[in-house]
């Protein structure tokens, strides 16, 4: 009898002690911080023991959108020891619970409006929208993870944004006044201008009149030559070489206009002590800002040497 009181009072305690069941879940989503084992767990069994291993801490998700692993191995071998034995726990759920921290979604339409507004801001004012300028992004990024409730965006346009062709935006996703992701999106503005398209063809040496130059509307996006915008800036140039009908006319395709035209007027310029005095003459050559040529003076008949110092404009030397 005594032996049989002995074995009860050793075996009373393993048959009698707090027991647990915990059923891991494949997946599951929680607040960003810490994780807590209630949190990805389903734990049924004793209330006050399973209240202690619920808020065991068995990692970490530190923001919106974030993901982590937790294992059972890991469970059992090292968290689960803090508050129980292993013959008080029985694991019959998943191997292992992806857990990722809750967040709220930026679309991609969404992402192109906040940028959109921040080009908008920057653009010049005499360009009109959708007319001078068309905005595309079409690589924009969708569902960046933000924080469900106080998460701000955070819009910035490259230094060197140029108002024209492929551009960069970087996207910080802000919790509070914490970063927690950036991102790189690029985007184009589309550019369209009215540009000189020559008129039938000349060959080199010819000169454009005004009859050889149409103004059209094109998009000038990608166009890496000096493309005129003003017919004038094409009249009464020559052509370094043949240039087709239909072609853009390009500040390179045409000789430099010169600054003065040989027998044409030139207001002459002369500096005498600390004053300046103008007359009238007649330009002996064709001649480039810069250069010094020889000009008449309308008056005295003298020719003089002075350097051209715009259109039209002399000073003598």
């Amino acid at each position: 009898m005594l032996r049989f009181f002995i074995a009860l009072a050793f075996f009373t305690p393993l048959a009698f002690s707090a027991q647990v069941s915990i059923g891991l879940r494949a997946q599951a989503e929680v607040e960003a911080g810490v994780v807590r084992l209630g949190q990805i767990a389903d734990i049924k069994g004793d209330a006050e023991l399973s209240k202690k291993i619920s808020q065991i801490e068995v990692g970490r998700v530190a923001e919106p959108g974030r993901k982590t692993r937790v294992t059972e191995r890991a469970v059992k071998d090292f968290f689960i020891k803090s508050v129980a034995t292993t013959s008080q726990v029985n694991f019959n759920g998943a191997k292992f619970c992806d857990v990722i921290a809750r967040a709220g979604l930026l679309s991609a339409d969404s992402l192109k409006v906040l940028i959109l507004k921040e080009v908008r801001t920057k653009m010049p004012a005499n360009l009109q929208e959708g007319k001078d300028w068309i905005f595309e992004a079409p690589k924009a990024k969708g569902n960046i993870a933000t924080p469900e409730n106080g998460g701000s965006v955070l819009i910035t346009l490259s230094p060197q944004f140029s108002a024209r062709g492929q551009e960069m935006a970087t996207v910080q996703i802000l919790d509070n006044s914490r970063i927690i992701s950036k991102h790189t999106v690029p985007f184009i503005i589309r550019r369209f201008e009215n540009v000189a398209e020559l008129r039938g063809t000349i060959r080199k040496g010819e000169v454009v009149s005004a009859e050889n130059v149409d103004m059209v509307w094109q998009e000038t996006t990608f166009q890496k030559r000096k493309i005129l915008t003003n017919a004038n800036d094409a009249i009464g140039r020559s052509s370094i070489r043949t240039i087709k009908d239909g072609e853009l006319l390009t500040d390179n395709s045409l000789m430099t206009r010169y600054a003065v035209n040989e027998g044409k007027p030139v207001k002459l310029f002369a500096k005498i002590g600390s004053a300046v005095v103008q007359t009238n003459a007649i330009a002996q050559k064709n001649a480039y800002k810069g250069q010094t040529i020889l000009v008449r003076n309308i008056d005295s008949g003298r020719e003089i040497s002075a350097t051209v110092s715009d259109t039209g404009e002399a000073w003598v030397n």
